[in-house]
């Protein structure tokens, strides 16, 4: 306990509190203890405290001049914000800190230090499961009086390398999620899938039937022991992907992309769910298996499954439906006997700065289905290396513009974009070298597209 007695009585944040108290009782509390103990710099600060916790949040966020947040008014429970540092206050009410320890998740998040007295509270023995690295439910209800509970169980137990107990697993086998709020499971779904190793409680969280719960749209494929298998089998590929292999020795586009940590978890789940919509296409025809269109109605799926299963952020959406949609495309590429350079050049053109990802999932798709990848590979290196030329070029002026189009009498509309865009090409492959042949295969462009030949 010296260590977190030293902590506390060096720590400014903790003595900023403290300063607030007046008469109240107040204790640090929940996460914050495990991670002192843990040798964690904690990322926010809890705290339980006699009385109302909103009252004293909106006290203390007048005196530190900070943001005041209401998290739940049935729990007394509201948090503070200042200079980016979190502060969460709960109130015991008419009861004890025992009780509001009892309350809490896991053993190890159920300890408190009384910052008046210095007397360190461990009811449940959280420090005892800390020495031995288990994550144990607080009681035997714990699961069942928040079933979000079971989520953030896989992902304490891959943040810090903890073993979640027995009786955690036979807990969560008949645990319900149709009552937890869409915005918590986005939350811990994220956070599991931005851990590095998160494979095998993926495989753990399927067994216990939790992602036919939470992702209904998608029971189709989960049921489906040879498809799912298969997407079961990209995901591992792909976090295999992350830390070493082909794409690992990309540099700097590897660490350039994955330099916005959001897309790690993002990625797994777009791999996760790329076939989603083959259960729906299935097609036998002259006695050839197809798929047609999977690739377009999964992202339909998928959107449905970020907006309305997860609550994610618009942005984080449309990455997730551009990777289901376009996985396919690599594939495509790498098979095409005659790849041209404007082919190469319209998918990164499509992707942005995406196509990274694209590549991935594509790589592992066909890892996970054959183990075949080296024409891939050797097709992949060829467009980044194109890429990479292209981007070393010092800025090129179009030939055409969109007044050239005007001036031709082309009314202004959709199709600029494609002809534009298709004149640019030509001139990057010099088909193209003067005004005058730009203008000749513009007017051929827009008459294909006005007649539907494209």
């Amino acid at each position: 306990m010296e260590q977190l007695e030293k902590f506390i009585t060096q720590n400014q944040y903790i003595r900023n509190i403290l300063g607030f108290r007046g008469k109240r009782e107040l204790y640090l509390v929940g996460g914050t203890i495990r991670d002192i103990v843990l040798g964690i710099e904690p990322k926010d600060y809890d705290f339980a405290l006699s009385g109302s916790g909103i009252t004293f949040a909106r006290r203390v966020s007048r005196k530190m001049k900070g943001a005041f947040v209401l998290l739940s008014k049935h729990d007394d429970e509201a948090r503070v914000v200042k200079d980016d540092i979190i502060y969460d206050f709960i109130g015991t009410g008419k009861g004890n800190i025992v009780d509001d320890l009892q309350r809490r998740d896991f053993t190890i998040n159920a300890m408190a230090f009384n910052l008046v007295s210095s007397e360190f509270l461990d009811p449940f023995n959280g420090l005892r499961d800390i020495k031995k690295k288990i994550l144990k439910p607080t009681t035997d209800n714990s699961l069942q009086k928040d079933p979000l509970r079971v989520l953030r169980g896989f992902r304490f137990s891959l943040e810090l390398d903890f073993i979640l107990n027995k009786n955690f697993f036979k807990d969560a086998e008949e645990i319900s999620f149709k009552k937890v709020a869409a915005e918590r499971i986005g939350y811990e779904v994220l956070r599991i899938m931005s851990a590095p190793k998160s494979y095998k409680s993926i495989v753990k969280m399927n067994d216990l039937n939790v992602f036919k719960q939470i992702f209904p749209e998608a029971k189709k494929i989960i049921e489906d022991k040879y498809l799912w298998g298969h997407s079961l089998s990209t995901y591992s590929a792909l976090e295999g992907l992350l830390e070493t292999g082909f794409f690992k020795n990309i540099e700097p586009e590897f660490s350039t992309y994955f330099a916005v940590q959001t897309r790690i978890p993002l990625l797994k789940l777009a791999g996760l769910f790329h076939d989603v919509a083959k259960p729906d296409t299935f097609l036998l025809k002259e006695g050839e298996v197809h798929f047609y269109g999977h690739d377009s109605k999964g992202a339909r799926i998928i959107e449905t499954l970020g907006h309305k299963r997860l609550k994610l952020s618009r942005k984080d959406i449309g990455l997730l439906k551009k990777l289901v949609k376009e996985h396919m495309r690599p594939h495509l590429l790498a098979t095409n006997s005659e790849l041209t350079d404007r082919a190469i050049r319209r998918f990164f053109r499509d992707l942005g700065d995406d196509y990274f990802a694209a590549m991935m999932i594509a790589w592992a798709d066909g890892h996970a289905t054959a183990g075949k990848t080296r024409h891939l590979e050797e097709t992949f290196m060829r467009m980044i290396e194109l890429k990479r030329a292209d981007d070393a070029k010092p800025k090129v002026d179009r030939i055409v513009n969109g007044h050239d189009l005007i001036a031709l009498g082309l009314e202004p509309g959709p199709p600029f974009k494609i002809i534009l865009q298709e004149l640019f090409d030509m001139q990057l492959e010099g088909t193209i070298k003067t005004k005058a042949q730009g203008k000749k295969m513009a007017l051929k462009i827009y008459k294909k597209i006005s007649t539907g030949k494209q």
